[in-house]
């Protein structure tokens, strides 16, 4: 006897049985999937809201034209030191250096905007509005020259575009381990794939904060490992806000505008100057060290009066995270004041 076609035979019904159970295997995972995401969200907005409470900003917050940046001093004394930080980097990842430079003289650190407890701003993140903002801080601060600008990665491009802008204010400098505005030319087509994935990671960031995947996994926080504890809650709280990503992110996507400004710049003169240079790569990357080290060598030419340190134990990051390397720094630093200072006194007492 023939199937009726309304009937259905039992290969159809074994056939339609695998497919329901996939069909309710996706839907529970996407279901499963949806409650991961909304509690990563809740958990996300809830420690974000701990964090401000727990981490008000340790400085002022100074107006700097429609918005506010956030500005910390300390210590007494001539020159005063501007400290300038690196990509993705913040105020609190100079608490080893800023303490122990604020034993001998004043020393500042902020947060460019959007970053840390800065206020978003609406000009671009290039260097030459970097310099103006951060012009316009130390004024509206009350923080007056001369300063000895220290810039950190690709705070050295900042630094250098402030002292051509600004060259009345500006005593020294200290590049320390700073990016080369050629670099990206120079080094091996292996560096450049390494700053285009860090670029893609960077770009969908806020996403994976926003649903608190990097604040679970700590993927941004390992940049402020080794920082004294207070220091480091601060950075892996800030790390994981979309805000301080998106605005990290921007700095990077001129790159091209901001080297184009310093390529611009003119030399330093007669401005003491020190070239700081990491002599390990933590056991990434050291085909490149030489690379970098000649194009920091190259740099001490920026000033009649540059001299190039090479701290070979401490690695790009090390040199501001590690207590020991901190020191070191902070004693680089220290001798461009000293330099500053004997040059003033030189000039004081000249016919």
């Amino acid at each position: 006897m023939r199937s009726s076609p309304e009937t259905p035979t039992s290969s159809s019904v074994s056939q339609g049985r695998p497919r329901r159970r996939w069909l309710r295997r996706l839907l529970w995972m996407g279901l499963g999937l949806a409650v991961l995401l909304a509690t990563g969200t809740v958990y996300q907005a809830v420690s974000a809201a701990a964090d401000a409470r727990n981490f008000p900003p340790p400085g002022r917050m100074v107006d700097v034209g429609g918005h506010r940046l956030h500005l910390h001093c300390i210590g007494e004394g001539r020159p005063t030191v501007v400290l300038e930080t690196g990509a993705n980097g913040m105020s609190s990842g100079w608490a080893w250096v800023q303490p122990e430079v604020a034993k001998a003289t004043r020393v500042c650190s902020y947060d460019r905007a959007g970053t840390a407890w800065s206020e978003p701003g609406q000009q671009p993140h290039d260097a030459a509005h970097v310099a103006e903002q951060l012009h316009t801080l130390l004024a509206n601060a009350g923080e007056s020259g001369p300063f000895v600008l220290v810039g950190h990665s690709l705070g050295g491009l900042f630094v250098r575009l402030y002292a051509d802008r600004y060259p009345g204010e500006v005593a020294g400098m200290v590049l320390l381990d700073a990016s080369h505005p050629d670099q990206m030319q120079r080094l091996p087509q292996s560096a450049r794939t390494q700053l285009e994935v860090g670029m893609k990671v960077m770009a969908i960031a806020p996403a994976l904060i926003k649903v608190g995947l990097a604040r679970a996994t700590g993927l941004f926080a390992a940049i402020g490992r080794g920082l004294p504890e207070r220091a480091f809650a601060e950075v892996a709280a800030f790390a994981s806000t979309p805000q301080h990503l998106a605005a990290a992110h921007a700095e990077m996507l001129v790159w091209e505008d901001t080297v184009a400004q310093v390529r611009a710049t003119r030399n330093l003169g007669e401005l003491p100057l020190l070239v700081v240079s990491a002599g390990s790569t933590a056991g990434a990357g050291e085909e490149l060290l030489p690379a970098f080290h000649a194009m920091h060598r190259e740099m001490v030419a920026l000033s009649s009066r540059g001299e190039y340190r090479l701290i070979s134990e401490a690695n790009h990051i090390s040199l501001v995270t590690d207590a020991s390397h901190a020191r070191q720094t902070s004693a680089a630093i220290l001798d461009v004041v000293n330099k500053v200072r004997a040059s003033s006194k030189a000039e004081a007492v000249s016919p």
